[in-house]
């Protein structure tokens, strides 16, 4: 898709529908209003009989009868400005171009006007980028068309250097999505691998593949522990951008993804109705993955490194039991209680791997707890982190990616709920704050440093029918929150 700022006047802009933005409760505004005049009143008309109300997600194709040089102006809701957060914005406009493509409009151009204002260009854009992805890939029949050109008109002169990074950021997020809804037979833990060895081959990074054999050499009991069941080998993967050359004390950030690119549950087995989007238990790998190819495509000046813990949790005649403990690559002992909590146990030994490999600050998004969505559903992470800087940073980045993110409470009175009558640690059964003790866990591993965990079991995928204001099926939740702090670390220096 070609994304073009456009200078030509909104009546003169030839495409097949220009976009024009309603706020709920609220008149037409500005370019809207001009617009309106040279269609004789026919947008006016529209709302004021309730044709469209401005709700979030509403669209209106409304024909111009050759007045205007878009065929159709396309009204779209935003719902409430006072709703309207970084998130909702960029969601918007990713239904409002799936209507579009549905419509079959392929060259669409979308009017700055209020609610939009001129700092609204990437959630723009990042939106519109999101909007063209297509989760049917492999049906064989007719599909919605793709957009061919985005026109963005009103948002000024010389901001082309913003487009750019705001579609890449768009297309990260749907590398990822695309990489969550990879059917499991295809996306293996070797095929992860192989992803992570083209990023790293495009931008001359260091890749480090670790094999069942390394593993063990290791001591990566854990990851080798989830394994076992599964036909499909293990692979622990490192991508290293070396951006800050060298510089004494600059830090080294870890971002950590979890990668079962197929959860069956173990043999704590899930129902077939759990199992079926666990295809999308990668989407921590996912999302550091695709973040990684931005960051080392920006050559932004920090050392970054994508961690990425892969393998199938499957129920095979090897498979690992309840009952079962196992000594962590760092030394610590687990007790495996239910083999369906497999996602810590991997990222507890790809934290201590991290840490060997010189990391710094830790990062880590994983599919981790059902108890997320209970805690606050699809709509947003649920963060915990054991330092303040690097939450507020987490936080920072959050807000400039759109990305929701809330944070839960670590307290010292869970920390019993962790321990095991015959090992270090047990992975389940807490008894309660499911969320945070699942993170407890992790931090057990992170040996005292910074350290954020980002639990998107629910924001990486939107399984609620219900919850029409998030886009439904695979997210990429976490790739620009990713980027944005690689951003803020590399120019904070911290």
């Amino acid at each position: 898709m070609r994304v073009i700022l456009s200078t030509v006047a909104p009546g003169q802009l030839h495409v097949d529908a220009l976009a024009v933005p309603v706020a709920a409760g609220e008149s037409l505004q500005g370019a809207a209003l001009e617009l309106d005049s040279a269609l004789g009143g026919d947008l006016r008309e529209a709302l004021n009989a309730g044709e469209h109300r401005g709700r979030l997600n509403e669209t209106l194709p409304v024909s111009t009868g050759g007045r205007l040089g878009a065929r159709r102006v396309l009204l779209y809701g935003v719902g409430s400005p006072a709703d309207l957060d970084g998130q909702r914005l960029r969601y918007a406009h990713h239904e409002m171009v799936r209507a579009a493509r549905n419509y079959g409009y392929r060259r669409l151009g979308i009017l700055r006007s209020a609610p939009l204002s001129q700092s609204d260009l990437a959630a723009v854009v990042e939106g519109s980028v999101l909007g063209d992805w297509e989760r049917r890939s492999r049906q064989t029949g007719g599909r919605a068309v793709h957009l061919d050109e985005l026109h963005l008109v009103g948002f000024g002169e010389g901001r082309e250097h913003e487009v750019v990074a705001a579609q890449q950021l768009g297309e990260a997020t749907n590398q990822a999505r695309e990489w969550q809804n990879t059917p499991p037979n295809e996306l293996t833990p070797t095929a992860l691998a192989e992803a992570a060895r083209e990023i790293g081959a495009r931008h001359s990074l260091e890749v480090e593949v670790l094999g069942p054999q390394e593993l063990r050499a290791g001591g990566y009991n854990l990851l080798l522990g989830v394994a076992v069941g599964s036909a499909q080998p293990a692979r622990l993967i490192r991508l290293q951008h070396n951006g800050a050359g060298g510089a004494a004390g600059a830090p080294r950030l870890a971002l950590i993804g979890k990668g079962i690119t197929f959860d069956s549950g173990g043999l704590s087995i899930k129902t077939a109705e759990g199992m079926r989007t666990m295809k999308g238990d990668m989407a921590g790998a996912a999302a550091v993955l695709a973040a990684m190819n931005v960051i080392a495509g920006r050559r932004l000046p920090i050392d970054v490194m994508a961690v990425v813990a892969a393998t199938e949790n499957m129920t095979g005649d090897a498979a690992q039991r309840p009952g079962d403990v196992w000594t962590s690559a760092n030394g610590k002992t687990v007790e495996v209680q239910n083999t369906d909590a497999e996602g810590r146990l991997v990222l507890a030994d790809a934290i201590t791997f991290a840490i060997r490999r010189g990391a710094t600050h830790l990062v880590d998004l994983a599919t981790l707890t059902g108890a997320a969505t209970i805690a606050i559903g699809h709509a947003a992470t649920a963060v915990v982190a054991s330092d303040e800087e690097l939450w507020k940073l987490v936080a920072r980045a959050a807000d400039r990616a759109g990305d929701r993110v809330w944070r839960l409470p670590i307290y010292a009175d869970y920390r019993i709920l962790l321990a095991s009558r015959i090992a270090d640690l047990r992975n389940s059964y807490y008894g309660e704050a499911g969320t945070i003790t699942g993170g407890m866990f992790i931090q057990q591993f992170t040996e005292d440093l910074p350290w954020a965990h980002l639990d998107i079991a629910a924001s990486s995928w939107n399984s609620n029918d219900e919850l029409t204001s998030v886009p439904r099926g695979p997210l990429g939740a976490g790739t620009r929150l990713c980027v944005q702090l690689a951003e803020l670390m590399s120019a904070t220096g911290r």
